[in-house]
């Protein structure tokens, strides 16, 4: 059955919380956007450098949490755009690509499951894109029961940031390349089957 659960309404309070005060002082939905991609930035840089697992996962969260910030900040002041909504969908992939580079390059000798951390980070992040490329398709094509599959991007980054507050980064690297590449499996599937029904 399609999953209407997401991780990101136990976070909603928190912001709402945040994004009040920023709305108020003016803060455009852009500029908060571009500051999510400065957390995942400094998780890329971080890691490699540090090798400190805490700090990279308080980066990831703070990506995720800000990348919910700006939306709620376009909607309490109205300023939602389709430019914002193509710019927050863009930076979203550039910041997951920077967080799962980041975890390949702090761990480029480790082998798991017979393959590599490069490897992993390369299919987490070829199954992030197509969770997201499978939305974008079936939504241009009229689908309207979108929001299916247990690996959304909240689910996946609070996966990796969970991981790795337990030290486990790189299981968790696994973790969510699996979820990702069964959520765009499960959402073909899906789509597919809506289509076939609408026709």
């Amino acid at each position: 059955m399609p999953s209407k659960f997401r991780i990101r309404g136990v976070f909603r309070g928190l912001v709402y919380a945040i994004a009040r005060p920023l709305a108020k002082a003016g803060a455009t939905p852009d500029s908060i956007t571009y500051l999510s991609l400065l957390f995942a930035l400094a998780a890329f840089i971080s890691l490699p450098i540090t090798q400190l697992q805490v700090l990279f996962a308080v980066l990831v969260f703070m990506t995720g949490l800000f990348d919910g910030v700006d939306g709620a900040v376009a909607r309490l002041n109205n300023s939602a755009s389709r430019s914002g909504g193509l710019t927050d969908s863009v930076i979203d992939k550039v910041a997951e690509t920077l967080i799962l580079a980041g975890i390949a390059l702090a761990f480029p000798a480790t082998t798991l499951i017979g393959l590599s951390i490069s490897m992993w980070a390369l299919l987490a992040v070829f199954g992030w894109l197509m969770t997201s490329y499978t939305r974008a398709r079936a939504e241009s094509l009229g689908v309207s029961d979108l929001d299916v599959g247990l690996g959304g991007r909240s689910e996946r980054l609070l996966t990796l940031v969970i991981f790795s507050l337990l030290g486990f980064v790189t299981w968790g690297l696994v973790i969510v390349a699996l979820m990702g590449l069964c959520t765009a499996a499960y959402r073909l599937y899906h789509y597919k089957n809506q289509i076939q029904q609408t026709t």
